[in-house]
């Protein structure tokens, strides 16, 4: 991977995470942080955008699965958070706000989070929407076999991947791999835009091997 590239994966509950990160910028020094995240995701995260009550109109814009999958995700982070200690999305607000500080510019790579909750409503068959939300409300006693205050090492994110990757096929396209493909080309663009850049690139661990693999096999100009 050409040295001007750096990824770090994240988890979006732990400290060690927003640790990981301000080293990473300290050390890398770049001139582009490229963070995981859409424009309204950024306004919830730094208090930019009104707070409202979920109404008929995001319901009619993502559907119902992703209405309640944005719920249930929204209330399972905030039960997570409080057993690290951490905030959901500190990761990616601390890759911002320690960017800012070094003098970096902000790139924003993510899907437009309500594309993804759409696509999830519309593309996820029946059985495979029912089997995700019995499997969610029995993995909040599997968190207690790890250890949810570190980011899982390369084997672990594999395997667990992998799993998800069989077990939920359609949601798996939908939360990862097409979101994988759009980070990708949002990193082609920048690098195509700023061609002397260095850029740090601040991903969920999920994410991290794949944008690895494209930053390995594609031109660098």
């Amino acid at each position: 991977m050409d040295e001007r590239f750096l990824v770090v994966g994240t988890s979006h509950v732990s400290k060690n995470s927003v640790n990981q990160i301000k080293k990473s910028i300290s050390d890398f020094k770049p001139d582009i942080v490229a963070v995981e995240l859409d424009i309204n995701r950024y306004r919830t995260l730094f208090g930019k955008s009104k707070k409202r009550k979920f109404n008929f109109k995001l319901i009619k814009q993502i559907g119902i699965f992703g209405f309640l999958f944005l719920l249930f995700g929204s209330i399972s982070q905030k039960i997570i958070g409080k057993r690290t200690g951490s905030r959901a999305g500190n990761d990616m607000k601390s890759a911002i706000i320690y960017g800012k500080k070094a003098g970096a510019k902000i790139a924003l790579i993510d899907q437009d989070i309500r594309i993804t909750l759409n696509k999830l409503s519309r593309k996820v068959p029946l059985r495979e929407k029912l089997k995700l939300f019995t499997f969610l409300f029995k993995s909040n006693k599997r968190t207690a076999k790890f250890d949810i205050k570190s980011v899982p090492n390369n084997k672990i994110i594999k395997q667990l991947i992998s799993e998800f990757k069989s077990d939920f096929p359609n949601i798996y396209s939908c939360l990862v791999k097409d979101r994988d493909d759009y980070m990708k080309r949002q990193i082609k663009i920048l690098n195509t835009k700023f061609p002397e850049s260095k850029i740090l690139i601040v991903i969920g661990a999920g994410h991290k091997e794949k944008v690895e693999k494209y930053l390995e096999n594609v031109k660098i100009k």
